[in-house]
Formats: C-alpha cells, structure tokens, sequence
C-alpha cells in the first residue's frame, strides 16, 4: 500500500513539472506578426523599392492636394547655382532645406514593404479602408510628363503610410518620415531662423525702444592697432568702446533664451491687434554665423501648465507673419542701460593729440601746457603756469584726468548755474573738448559735455583727486 502512494506521488510530480515546463514555453512562444489591418500572419520580408525615379533637376512644378490646402512648388537656381524651391505666387521667405524635403517624393521616393502586388486581383479591396483621401501629389516633368502619388492613412503601428504610384497597381507602404514630409501646409515651410545669439562675434548691434533713445553699436576697425577690431558705440554715447564681456554679462546670458514659439496669423494686414503697428521694440542684430531683425507688439499673459506666463507678439520686419514668443528671455531689452558693458570714461583724450589743458576750479585756475618734443616718438616736457614738471609724474596726473568716470544717469537737465569746475582741452588738430562739473549732492558732480545737456553724473571724490595731484605737481 505504501509503494502504491509512492508510486502515485511520484507520477503527480511528474506531471506538475510537465505542465511548468510546457507553460513557460508556451509563454515564451514568437507570437505571430501583425500586419496593417491588425489580422495575425506571418512576418513578410522587408520589401523596399524605389517607387518614383526621376533627378531633381528634371522637375518643373510638384503640386500638393490636402487637407492642410493647395501648394504649387517651383524650382529656382539661388546664388551658387543650386537647386532651390518656393511656392509659385506667393514671395514668402522660405526654409530651403525644408521645402526641398518636402518635393523629395517628387524624385526619389521608396517603399518598406509591398501590402499587394496588384489590387485588381484583390476582390472587393476599398482603397477608402486605407485612407485614400488626404494627399494627391502630381510631380511635372521638362519632359511632359506628369505623375501622380496618393498618400493614404498611416498603419496601424504608426510607422508608415499606405502610398500608391499612378500606373503601378501595387499598395505600397512608405516610412511615415516620408509622408510627414508631404504633409505640410504653408506655414511648416516658412524660415523662423534665428542666428545664435554671441556677444562675441557681434557685428551690429540697433535696438530702439518706444519712447527712449536709439542703442548702437558695431564693429570697427581698431584707430591704434591695425588688423584688430572693437565694438564701438554708434549712440547713445558716440565712440564710447563696447565691452563684449559686459554685454554678454548683462544682456546675452537671458536672451540667448529667446526663440519664437507659435505662428499666431499668416499674413497679418492689420498689426494694430497685436500692436505692431507701432513696435514697442525694434532689433537689429548682425554676426558673421546669421542676423536678424525683429518687432516686437504687445506683451500678453496666458495660463500655461497652471501659470501665468507672459508673452510678447514678435515678426520678422519686412515680413506679414505673426508669431508669439515667451517675454521673458526679452525683458532685458526693455529699458537697457548701455553703461553697464560700455567705458564709463567721460573724455578718453590721447595726450599726443592735445596741446593745452585748461583747468578752472573755485581757488585757482591752471594753463598746462604739454610741449611735444618735436621728432620725437612721445616725449613732452610738460608745464603747469609756466613750471616744468617731471614728464612721467605728469602723465600720473594726467590719467587721473581723462580716468573720470560716468558714475550713473540722471534725469537730463540743462544748467542755470555756472560750473564748479571747467577742464578744457585744446586739441592741436581736432576740435576742442569741454568738460562742465556742476554742484549735484555731497558725492557726485553732475557734468556737461561740451555744453550738451546733462543726463550723468561723476564722482566728486575723484575730481578732488585729480586737483589735489596736480597742485602737488608744482610744489615737487
């Protein structure tokens, strides 16, 4: 009796250990491919052919039918002699390597697989099962000849488009980046490019907000060293010298953000609802990688994954499409204070072009006289009301001077006092430059540049500074 239920435990056991073993093949099973209409058979080959043969030269218009419109697209040679393509009637500036994506399937298109080789022979086949109502794509040829493409639905993966070509009764599948690439309307062809924004290969530089002066600059040839260059300011501050690093600094780091985001309207023909019809902002913005020049409308506030975010409508000048970009990369534009990244000197004078100084403060007045040495390379014998100083002390002093610095802006004003101090310098080619220091507050003297208005000011230390030296010249 015991060896009987030995023998039966011993079978039981057998028999889990089959079923365990033939569960886990079964689950470990190649499940049957499945192939566009979702019924199960075996995986085919892959099957590609070149469904369309033709150079892309030989083309002469490739018209697009869709649901995204009508698109005429013709060939034009541009500057190198290349083959480009625009849509006909239409002077939009275009993306060239997008549109020539887009008229590839006009010369050279292939297949993934073969669905059937002939739909004749295919009872009861609905191409509308498949699709075919979205695209009709009729490439015209020098030859005279005309051929047509229907696009159908995509497959059931998503990873190819059902394609037929007129004359081959075969159903096709083509890689869905094929059919994306025909499927397009106008404004997937337009060129949003944007050069990458670098301070330090800037090349120009223009921007004019509403209501404030004009900021300028651009790069110029260096007066001193030949074969170098440096970024100059244009205005506010004629000549003053641009700071790529100071730029960069204060203004690229947060609009090296900036891009356009969604197109708002085609072809705009009336600006006033998006406000620009009178630009808040104008940019102009040049380097040897690209350039730009944007408008900037009005800034709007839209809700965007539960916040609040503001947005500003921007185009392209010349250019009738709107389009809206995020505001914040852009802010540092609005009310930008080019004396953060431009030299701060008041009058930066080379002594070899100077003759005289004047200076008048309220105890004492000095005539400086610098007398070059004539042929000599740089030597003056300097005087101060008639008393040879030291040339290389004097020079000291002298840097002290021209070292003034703007400090910050004021609210223009023109003077009705006359000025604490006066510093003339009588320039032996040029015409001369005066400078007028008027009484502001305790620490600053407020200055005026040949007259001009008054919108900065200088620190009343270093003025102080620059007298105290220059009377300790002559007691030396």
């Amino acid at each position: 009796m015991k060896l009987r239920k030995g023998v039966v435990t011993i079978v039981i056991a057998i028999l889990v250990v089959a079923l365990l073993v033939g569960l886990l093949m079964w689950q470990r099973r190649e499940p049957p491919a499945e192939d566009e209409y979702g019924t199960e058979q075996e995986a085919p080959p892959p099957q590609s052919r070149r469904l369309v043969e033709r150079t892309e030269d030989e083309i002469v218009k490739v018209v697009f039918e869709s649901q995204y419109g009508s698109h005429a697209m013709i060939p034009f040679e541009d500057e190198n002699g290349d083959i480009q393509w625009k849509q006909e009637g239409i002077d939009y500036v275009l993306n060239l390597t997008s549109t020539r994506h887009n008229i590839r399937a006009a010369f050279s298109i292939f297949s993934l697989s073969v669905v059937h080789e002939d739909i004749n022979d295919v009872p009861g086949l609905n191409l509308d099962d498949f699709g075919f109502n979205q695209l009709v794509m009729s490439a015209h040829y020098d030859d005279g000849t005309t051929l047509n493409v229907y696009l159908g639905g995509p497959t059931i993966d998503f990873r190819g488009y059902f394609i037929m070509v007129e004359g081959d009764p075969a159903l096709y599948v083509t890689a869905a980046t094929n059919a994306e690439r025909m499927l397009f309307g106008l404004e997937d062809m337009l060129d949003t490019t944007l050069p990458i924004w670098d301070a330090e290969s800037i090349d120009f530089f223009f921007l004019s907000e509403r209501g404030r002066d004009p900021i300028e600059f651009a790069r110029i040839e260096h007066e001193e060293f030949e074969g170098f260059t440096q970024l100059t300011m244009v205005e506010p501050f004629e000549g003053a010298e641009v700071f790529a690093t100071g730029f960069e600094h204060h203004v690229m780091e947060q609009f090296a953000f900036f891009h356009l985001g969604d197109l708002v309207n085609l072809h705009a023909d009336d600006l006033t609802p998006y406000g620009l019809d009178d630009p808040s902002l104008e940019l102009i913005y040049r380097a040897p990688h690209g350039e730009a020049h944007l408008l900037f409308g009005d800034i709007f506030v839209r809700e965007t994954g539960g916040e609040a975010v503001a947005f500003i409508y921007v185009m392209f000048a010349g250019r009738p499409h709107v389009f809206e970009a995020q505001y914040e990369p852009l802010r540092v534009m609005f009310g930008m204070n080019p004396l953060q990244f431009i030299s701060r000197f008041i009058a930066l004078v080379n002594i070899q072009g100077v003759g005289q100084i004047y200076v008048s403060t309220p105890d004492a007045d000095f005539e400086i006289n610098i007398n070059h040495v004539p042929d000599a390379n740089n030597i003056i014998e300097p005087t101060i009301n008639g008393i040879t100083v030291n040339d290389s002390d004097f020079r000291t002093v002298y840097r002290l001077l021209i070292g003034l610095g703007i400090d910050y802006e004021i609210e223009p004003f023109v003077p009705t006092e006359p000025p604490l101090y006066t510093f003339r310098y009588a320039m032996l080619e040029e015409d001369d430059i005066e400078l007028r220091l008027y009484a502001y507050d305790g620490n600053f003297h407020a200055v005026s540049v040949n007259g001009e208005e008054i919108w900065f000011v200088v620190s009343r230390r270093n003025v102080e500074l620059f007298i105290s030296n220059l009377q300790g010249l002559m007691q030396e």
